[in-house]
């Protein structure tokens, strides 16, 4: 077999589009693999930033008063607001997996992005409209009947309102969340030095904006609550509508990556075809010869077969004698061969899931957030006799924290000294960091 597979190589060689490669030189010697696209890189960046800024800034000022809203309007109990912030979470996780799924296979990220955006505006408009037509919720409840538990709730179709709309800023973060940040790196081209630092440099200004979106949220719009509940909804709606034109301004210069189908089923084949394959032994040295056609049009980058876990899976990019190459580099039958693509793919999945496993947990920490509503509507949060802190900017003192004391303290003392002991740059890796971060929440 072994002389078989190497005269397979040597008139395969021949072809500019040939599909073999052997381990050790992981080269891509397809004609077709080596044509360039060139994204445009930052040219598209003011328009996604914008964007993003515009609807972080819509979408989080919503939800920084949206349990005040509740709580004070809506005359709901702290327990019901928990309960249905939770069940929206859960919601909107869950849909994010299938619009992930969507636009992998399907429709691609900038559509799933703008199906969420519609989503999300109309869920917001929803919001709004409550805030400002007195039919969509109950009577106001004054504080002594709230103390006395005398306040009238919202009746079957004031709730049903607000599920809707609720409902749609689910679908709307399903859509968005998971297509985001890949579709920006989509605009970078991570085949080169210089297209990898522009994607490092990219997520240093997305979480600036990040930052910075959320304490204009949570000071300038939660203050504007405290003067109207109808401006404090429609000055965020207005925005992510701002955000969504820019989105589209922006069109002609996006680099839109073709969905590649499946992404489910071309995981089950890896499985399946190692699993046929299972009694084909990997060869010592350079592991034996692989099967890597060239990639479709797409600004990934290849994964080359380097992986040393689950080598039993490498079996499903073995060619044997029964595996028929077409002469445009494409396997006859692909349910007998997988690329090195999709076996690499699956192996960092399968090193990923742990990870992700982890942090399941997490979705207790996000329950006190309601909490502290609750708590924050009961202290005394006057600066002098006029100024009131409102209720979200609570939330603030958080981010202050984190910025004015705890990265200072990280970036100049931890990390130098933990650079001396370790003799890495960052002192740790990204995963000793996940988890460390992971042992403070759960200690704190």
């Amino acid at each position: 077999m072994e002389v078989d597979n190497h005269r397979k190589i040597s008139s395969l060689s021949k072809s500019k589009s040939s599909p073999v490669v052997e381990q050790e030189s992981n080269t891509v010697s397809s004609g077709s693999d080596t044509k360039q696209m060139k994204p445009l890189g930052w040219k598209a960046m003011p328009f996604f930033l914008s964007n993003e800024t515009f609807e972080r800034l819509g979408s989080f000022g919503i939800m920084a008063i949206f349990t005040v809203y509740q709580l004070n309007e809506n005359n709901v109990s702290q327990v019901y607001v928990a309960a249905r912030f939770g069940a929206w979470n859960g919601v909107a996780d869950f849909l994010t997996v299938i619009f992930a799924f969507l636009a992998d296979a399907y429709i691609g990220k900038f559509v799933t992005i703008v199906l969420g955006s519609f989503a999300t505006l109309l869920g917001m408009s929803m919001v709004t409209l409550m805030a400002i037509a007195p039919q969509l919720r109950p009577t106001h409840c004054t504080n002594e009947e709230r103390i006395h538990g005398q306040c009238i709730g919202p009746n079957r179709n004031q709730l049903a309102f607000l599920h809707v709309a609720m409902f749609w800023l689910a679908v709307g973060g399903g859509g968005i969340r998971p297509c985001s940040i890949p579709f920006t790196v989509d605009q970078f081209d991570s085949r080169t030095d210089k297209g990898r630092k522009a994607i490092n440099s990219f997520f240093n200004w997305y979480y600036t904006t990040f930052t910075l979106v959320l304490l204009i949220t949570s000071t300038v719009v939660a203050y504007v609550q405290t003067v109207s509940w109808a401006w404090g909804f429609t000055i965020p709606t207005v925005c992510f509508f701002c955000g969504l034109v820019l989105l589209f301004a922006g069109m002609r210069i996006y680099e839109l990556v073709i969905p590649e189908g499946g992404v489910f089923s071309s995981i089950v084949q890896v499985f399946v075809v190692a699993y046929k394959k299972r009694r084909h032994q990997l060869q010592s040295v350079g592991d034996g010869i692989f099967y890597d056609p060239p990639l479709k049009k797409t600004l990934c980058s290849k994964l080359p077969l380097t992986s040393s876990q689950f080598r039993f899976l490498k079996k499903a990019a073995i060619i044997d004698n029964n595996d028929e190459i077409k002469q445009d580099g494409m396997c006859m039958n692909p349910r007998r061969l997988c690329s090195i693509q999709q076996v690499e793919e699956v192996n960092w999945l399968m090193i990923i899931v742990p990870i992700w496993a982890s942090a399941i947990i997490s979705f207790l920490p996000m329950q006190i957030g309601t909490f502290v509503v609750g708590q924050a509507m009961r202290m005394d949060r006057h600066l002098g006799p006029k100024f009131e802190i409102p209720i979200p900017s609570i939330f603030v003192i958080s981010l202050i924290i984190i910025m004015a004391t705890f990265l200072p303290i990280y970036d100049r003392c931890l990390v130098p000294t933990l650079e001396k002991f370790t003799k890495q740059e960052g002192g740790i890796t990204l995963l000793q960091r996940i988890g460390l971060g992971k042992e403070i929440s759960a200690l704190f």
